[in-house]
């Protein structure tokens, strides 16, 4: 069985730092978007599943990416994760599921900034078939995002020093979509 659902979302939390002043940045809540495209091998239960979320947000940066304005500055995240599914009840109606994947963010703020981190996620959700190959598809992910990278990275034209944190940074992504099962 192949399950392909393409969703839109609500995306909140998360904050960057500013390495040089230590002052915080908190990353906007805003709408997300993305895939799920996954494949059960032979065990109904158990899918492998790959995972694209974009969210285009903004940060409230006195001094960030291109110096001290005190504007709204574009951030973009881009995810792909890689991952396992665990499916309930794979044949009923309302089926109930968990999953957890590992992959990478990019991070590109304003000004050609860019960094990528480590992510990882939990999630779980309920699909709502509507008929055998069809429905609805409800999902509660939580976001981690981890990195090793320079602190200049996301400031390309400017030295500022802001970065994911050094514990990471988390986020929460609330998501529905068009479930197509074949």
């Amino acid at each position: 069985m192949v399950e392909l659902t393409p969703f839109l979302g609500a995306r909140s939390g998360g904050r960057l730092k500013d390495f040089g002043t230590g002052q915080w940045f908190s990353i906007r809540p805003s709408w997300s978007w993305g895939f799920v495209a996954g494949i059960a091998p032979g065990r109904p239960n158990l899918i492998f599943e790959g995972t694209f979320l974009r969210q285009s947000t903004r940060v409230d940066a006195e001094n960030a990416f291109l110096g001290g304005d005190g504007n709204l500055h574009d951030l973009d995240l881009e995810t792909g994760l890689a991952g396992v599914q665990w499916d309930f009840a794979p044949t009923a109606r309302v089926r109930p599921f968990v999953s957890g994947g590992v992959g990478a963010t990019s991070f590109e703020a304003q000004g050609g900034g860019y960094t990528t981190s480590f992510t990882a996620a939990l999630s779980g959700g309920v699909k709502l078939m509507t008929t055998r190959g069809f429905g609805l598809r409800v999902q509660l992910r939580a976001l981690g995002f981890f990195s090793g990278s320079s602190r200049r990275d996301l400031c390309r034209w400017s030295d500022c020093e802001v970065a994911i944190p050094g514990n990471g940074t988390y986020q929460v992504d609330l998501s529905a979509g068009t479930l197509f099962a074949f």
